[in-house]
């Protein structure tokens, strides 16, 4: 099928030379971080103390589920112990308080890499949950038609060196979202099913049932809501009921009043708007409310995108900017969503007629620099970054073009994470 056929016109990705000159650098100085975490952690950027600190908390749950201390991965302080003591030849000094606070479902996930040891899981994970990203992008015909420069951007962005420093599985969430939405209109079910995984790390999926709801794929809905039961049936006959019997009321107990020291030590050094809120001094509570407006904000730019005559990726680009704004914890790796929105709103609009955009972003390139707000107190403006592609999504200017055209029906099929 040529692009005659479909009637889109060939997307051009050029940004001033002055902005992409600026954009590498930015990006070298992300990787020369990564290179000297491994020797010398702090020197050059944020101290992370050593390579894949996240990633150890996923490979010691796993780990630990599969030797047989199950009841360890929720109790918090035992688990930061055991890590500690696992990992001593890796670490740099001794983690700070370091939960597992994840549904048993993630397991399932991480049940393929636990036979790799941690560095080869390590790696592995970050490679496959990469791989499968590049696959939903290439879903979208105008990503595709965009040549190696539409993934490019998203792949050095400087947020994805965070994720591999940390160890994190932005790639996979990222993945589901836009695999599902790619899917969302030529085949509702499996688009449901691909966003309905996104319960295993529940802060992004919180829009999805507003989104489907909106949409009215009903098709859609129930699939999503088929997904993650089918998730929790199989990591409870794989590990045993007993891990949600754990976590349900843990999650209950975080709900009505938060760990503290987890507060402290963990949601404050991310970069949602509660840990913006809170950096200023606020109180809990009044960070808290905050944060509870920009869930309410997220839901209605999501069913407004949803319910207008938006392409597909101006959609998903919507979806993507509300699901960083309304994450009650998120990190600086967590920032690749909001990329992924950007390069989706470059790719649907015409820059060339509205070269402002790539003033936008050079914004979004330069966000994940500026934080955590807990350190730089510029880092507190972040939230109004996904509020600004989500205004931009809804009521820029359009070019008439791509923008037009994009729509579902043309992607490709996404193949699910758990489909093999």
């Amino acid at each position: 099928m040529t692009n005659a056929d479909i009637g889109i016109a060939r997307p051009v990705l050029r940004p001033p030379r002055i902005l992409l000159i600026a954009a590498v650098l930015m990006s070298l100085y992300q990787w020369l971080v990564l290179i000297t975490t491994i020797p010398y952690p702090g020197k050059i950027g944020l101290d992370y103390n050593t390579l894949g600190t996240d990633w150890m908390v996923f490979y010691g749950a796993i780990r630990s589920v599969l030797d047989g201390h199950s009841a360890l991965i929720y109790d918090g302080t035992r688990f930061t112990d055991f890590l500690n003591t696992a990992f001593a030849d890796w670490l740099s000094r001794p983690l700070d308080f370091r939960p597992w606070t994840y549904p048993p479902d993630f397991l399932v996930f991480l049940l393929p890499f636990a036979p790799l040891g941690f560095l080869g899981s390590y790696v592995a994970f970050q490679i496959v949950s990469a791989g499968l990203l590049v696959v939903a992008l290439r879903s979208f015909p105008l990503v595709r038609m965009a040549g190696g420069m539409a993934i490019a951007m998203v792949l050095l962005y400087p947020a994805v060196t965070i994720n591999v420093i940390s160890g994190q599985c932005t790639f996979l969430v990222a993945a589901l979202i836009v695999g599902g939405f790619a899917l969302l209109d030529s085949r509702p079910i499996w688009g449901g099913l691909i966003l309905g995984l996104l319960t295993f790390k529940p802060q992004f999926c919180v829009l999805v049932p507003f989104a489907l709801i909106a949409a009215g794929s009903w098709r859609a809905l129930i699939a999503a809501a088929v997904s993650p039961l089918v998730m929790v049936g199989l990591s409870g006959l794989m590990f045993g009921w007993d891990l949600w019997i754990r976590w349900i009321p843990l999650v209950w107990s975080n709900v009505n009043s938060s760990n503290d020291l987890w507060i402290e030590t963990g949601r404050m050094w991310g970069n949602s708007v509660y840990a913006c809120v809170a950096s200023l001094g606020a109180p809990t509570q009044v960070a808290s409310a905050v944060q509870l407006v920009a869930i309410g904000v997220a839901i209605v730019a999501v069913v407004t995108a949803l319910r207008s005559r938006l392409g597909a990726m101006e959609r998903a680009a919507v979806f993507l900017a509300a699901t960083v704004l309304a994450a009650p914890h998120s990190g600086l790796y967590d920032m690749v969503l909001l990329q992924i929105a950007m390069t989706f709103l470059l790719l649907a609009r015409d820059p060339l007629r509205q070269p402002w955009m790539w003033s936008l972003a050079f914004v979004v390139w330069l966000l994940p620099t500026l934080g955590p707000p807990l350190l730089f107190g510029i880092g507190r403006l972040g939230p109004l970054v996904p509020i600004a592609l989500v205004l931009v999504a809804l009521f820029g200017a359009r070019s008439g073009g791509a923008g037009d055209n994009e729509k579902a029906p043309e992607a490709e099929p996404y193949a699910s994470p758990t489909s093999g």
